[in-house]
C-alpha cells in the first residue's frame, strides 16, 4: 500500500520533520510534522492483512514507501502493547529488565526495552518482537523506541499537578483501554485491559475506581480515544460519578493542523511532551 503524502513534504526537507511510526496489532500509523511550521502535521493509518505475518506486511510497506526511511530530525517508534510493567527507578536494574517483565507475563523470545518517566521516577519495561525491532533499527535512522503509555503518563501527570482531587484518566484504543490515576501529580495506578464490548469498558473503569478508593462526588474521571465509545460511556458513567468529562488535548497540538485530531491519543501526546 502506498502512503499518500503532500507535495510539500519531500526527501529534500524531511530533516526538518519529526516522524513517528506507531506499531499496533492490526497495522501501523505514520505521522510527521515540522515543529517550526504551523499546520504541517500529517497522519496516515495502514491496516495489514491479518492472514500474513506482521513482519511480512511491515517489510512490504517500507519497500513501497521510501518516505518511511528518509532522514528525519527525529524518528520515534511507538510500541502499542499491553505487555508492560512499571518499575520504580530506585529498584530498577538494566540487566534485570527481562526478570521484571517475566514476573507479570509469560517469557518469550523478544527484545526487552524500557522508558524513563522521570516526573514519576519510574520505568516502563516492555517488549517488542525481535525481528520487528531488528528490521526497524536497520531501516530507520537512530529510531527512539517509546511505549504508548509513556507520553500519556508524562502529559497527564503535568495536567494533574495543580488539581486538588484524584483524577482517573481513560484512553480507549484498539480493543484495549489504558487507565491511569494521579493525585496532585503523583501516580497512583496504571494498567491496560483488553475489552470486547461496551460493558467490558464500563466494568473495568468502575472496578478500578472502586479498587483505588476514589470518591464519586469529589474525584474526576476523563476519557479520550474511540469517539463513539466515549460518547456512550459518558452518560453511563454520570449515573455513578459526579465529575465525568474529556481528557484535555494540550492547546499547542491544535497549532500543528487538523489531521492531528485523527491520530490516537498516545501519538498526539507524544508530539507535545518532548521525550
Amino acid at each position: 500500500m502506498v502512503i499518500s503524502i503532500p507535495d510539500t513534504f519531500t526527501i529534500d526537507n524531511s530533516e526538518k520533520y519529526i516522524m513517528s511510526i506507531r506499531l499496533c496489532p492490526d497495522g501501523l500509523s505514520f505521522s510527521a510534522y515540522n515543529p517550526l511550521e504551523a499546520q504541517s502535521f500529517l497522519y496516515r493509518k495502514v491496516e495489514f492483512d491479518r492472514s500474513l505475518p506482521y513482519t511480512t506486511s511491515l517489510k512490504e510497506l517500507f519497500f513501497e514507501n521510501e518516505c518511511l526511511v528518509w532522514n528525519y530530525k527525529r524518528t520515534y517508534v511507538l510500541v502499542a502493547t499491553s505487555r508492560y510493567t512499571m518499575i520504580p527507578e530506585n529498584i530498577f536494574q538494566e540487566k534485570k529488565k527481562e526478570d521484571f517483565l517475566s514476573f507479570n507475563f509469560t517469557a518469550c523470545e523478544k527484545r526487552i526495552l524500557s522508558d524513563s518517566v522521570e516526573n514519576n521516577k519510574t520505568k516502563v519495561v516492555y517488549d517488542i518482537d525481535e525481528e520487528i525491532y531488528e528490521f526497524c533499527s536497520r531501516s530507520l535512522t537512530n529510531p527512539i523506541y517509546i511505549h504508548n503509555t509513556t507520553p500519556q503518563l508524562v502529559v497527564l501527570q503535568k495536567q494533574s499537578q495543580s488539581e486538588r482531587y484524584k483524577h482517573l484518566f481513560v484512553v480507549i484504543r484498539e480493543n484495549m483501554v489504558d487507565i491511569s490515576c494521579f493525585s496532585e501529580g503523583k501516580l497512583l495506578f496504571v494498567n491496560t485491559f483488553a475489552y470486547e464490548q461496551f460493558d467490558d469498558l464500563l466494568y473495568f473503569i468502575l472496578y478500578v475506581w472502586r479498587q483505588i478508593g476514589l470518591d464519586q462526588l469529589h474525584d474526576y474521571l476523563s476519557l479520550a480515544g474511540e469517539v463513539t465509545l466515549c460518547n456512550q460511556l459518558i452518560p453511563s458513567l454520570q449515573t455513578y460519578l459526579q465529575h465525568v468529562g474529556r481528557i484535555e488535548i494540550p492547546s499547542e497540538a491544535y497549532l500543528m493542523g487538523g489531521e492531528i485530531l485523527q491520530a490516537p491519543m498516545d501519538l498526539i501526546l507524544l508530539t507535545v511532551c518532548e521525550l
